[in-house]
């Protein structure tokens, strides 16, 4: 387990990261496979959400910074840890691909609350709660569409 200068886990910081860039990464890869007449909504979220991930991203690896560890963003780091393809090879409707992109946004707000609620109170502790509630805003507006 890697800690920080506070003798806490860095690994929540670093798993939180590796969520949001995950999200980011594949957000923009099924607004690209977008098919049929629907998908207008769906990919102008996309857009919008993708940035949001990436900037939540670049907030947790501030924070990683902040603690006197050095952020793991790369691919390798990202694709370590993902135990499955949770997005089909081929084209997407816009259907198949909110479903996906909300199962997969509801888990990740899940491990942000779960990390939040591990974590002792302060920095950490509140990043996690401001991640989460961007999380489950955006799941709130894609059950929406």
């Amino acid at each position: 387990m890697i800690e920080h200068t506070g003798g806490e886990s860095i690994e929540p910081l670093q798993e939180q990261l590796r969520d949001l860039l995950c999200l980011a990464i594949v957000g923009d890869h099924v607004r690209w496979v977008l098919r049929g007449d629907d998908t207008t909504d769906l990919a102008s979220w996309l857009v919008t959400a993708v940035v949001d991930w990436r900037n939540s991203a670049d907030a947790v690896a501030q924070r990683l910074a902040a603690t006197g560890t050095a952020p793991d963003g790369r691919v390798r780091a990202l694709a370590k840890d993902i135990p499955w393809n949770w997005v089909p090879d081929g084209w997407l409707t816009a259907r198949e691909a909110a479903a996906l992109v909300a199962d997969r946004l509801g888990r990740v707000a899940e491990w942000a609350v779960a990390r939040r609620s591990a974590s002792p109170a302060g920095a950490d502790e509140q990043l996690f709660g401001v991640v989460h509630a961007g999380l489950e805003a955006q799941l709130e507006a894609l059950s929406c569409m």
